[in-house]
């Protein structure tokens, strides 16, 4: 039995997700945030106490830049934190979590690089990552469904009257 591929009638439309990708796409750009820049506070102290929560908003960031449907209780949260209790290896989530963003934004870096810094420098890592992300997410339009035009309306003329005659 041979296989056939199954061809779609070209007038059937094809729905695709949503893509965001970075304003400049090319693909060895650097990161626009220092790994070292840990600011504002409050982001500093909920990723130093719980990286799960900036991890899980993250993510969230990339599925959609509105943030609309944020919970800071998501699955990625759950998951970075079942990993890190249970294993201690939660380092081995943001890393994966890292060379994500750095593939989608064509940022420069390696595996190698990515497990480095997501072992021996975690906070600073989910930090710059939520922030590369907020950053690079922030000049992508939100796309709105469709929209029905407005019906057309023509105005009645001026001067109903017929115009004199000679």
């Amino acid at each position: 039995m041979a296989y056939q591929q199954q061809q779609q009638p070209e007038h059937q439309a094809q729905i695709h997700p949503p893509q965001y990708v970075s304003a400049q796409s090319s693909p060895n750009q650097e990161w626009q945030h220092s790994l070292c820049d840990c600011g504002p506070c409050d982001l500093c102290v909920v990723t130093t106490c719980l990286p799960c929560i900036t991890l899980g908003k993250t993510s969230e960031r990339m599925r959609d830049p509105s943030m609309q449907s944020y919970e800071s209780i998501n699955p990625d949260c759950m998951i970075m934190c079942g990993i890190t209790y249970f294993t201690g290896c939660g380092w081995i989530y943001a890393m994966m979590k890292r060379t994500e963003i750095r593939e989608r934004f064509g940022i420069k870096g390696s595996g190698s690089g990515d497990c480095c810094t997501a072992y021996w420098c975690p906070c600073c890592a989910i930090i710059q990552q939520e922030k590369e992300v907020q950053t690079r997410t922030a000049a992508v339009p939100v796309t709105q469904g469709y929209q029905a035009p407005q019906a057309m309306y023509i105005p009645p003329s001026k001067s109903t009257a017929p115009a004199p005659q000679p």
